[in-house]
């Protein structure tokens, strides 16, 4: 289904392609320096020393607690979440179930921060959805973030089916108003 999406002063949003895994992890890298500087030490937060020598290491490392955290860096609502799965678009978030797969196996005290920054807040189909421009930090402990991954709706990317890139192939549908997700910034 063909669509577009919009920002606040009525711009085209469009992304790279994404399912170029390593175009997204290369800017993903650039985007944790960044959220570092900004709220680093508002947090307590630095990048992971370990990301020295392991770019799939968790990217944060808490000062103040000595925990591992990962950043989920969100510019675009999941718009489709209320036609879809009843939520609303304005709060819901993705998590990918390979993410949890990963942190479930070997990282289970992790924290996880969701760094929120609507970009695109129209999408247009046949209708038109809109979100209200948005940025915050979320945190939330992933146990409790696993607990939640159990009764969420999970989205499959139809067109990661049959994906050699290592690309998730699906994420679970989360909305930022559940009280297991704490609003740092």
């Amino acid at each position: 289904m063909p669509y577009k999406m919009y920002d606040a002063k009525g711009n085209d949003v469009t992304h790279h392609d994404l399912q170029d895994k390593v175009a997204w992890c290369i800017n993903g890298a650039s985007l944790e320096d960044g959220f570092v500087q900004l709220y680093g030490d508002q947090l307590n937060l630095v990048i992971n020393p370990e990301k020295e020598d392991n770019p799939y290491a968790p990217d944060l490392l808490n000062t103040q607690n000595g925990l591992l955290g990962d950043l989920k860096t969100q510019n675009t609502p999941f718009f489709q979440a209320r036609p879809r799965f009843d939520l609303d678009p304005q709060y819901a978030v993705v998590f990918n179930g390979k993410d949890r797969k990963r942190y479930s196996d070997y990282y289970p005290d992790i924290e996880i921060y969701f760094a929120v920054d609507w970009v695109a807040i129209r999408f247009e189909t046949k209708a038109s959805i809109d979100v209200n421009p948005m940025v915050g930090v979320w945190r939330i402990p992933f146990n409790a973030l696993n607990v939640l991954c159990e009764g969420a709706p999970f989205h499959e990317y139809q067109q990661r089916i049959g994906d050699t890139k290592g690309n998730a192939k699906g994420s679970y549908v989360l909305d930022l108003q559940n009280p297991a997700f704490t609003k740092v910034i």
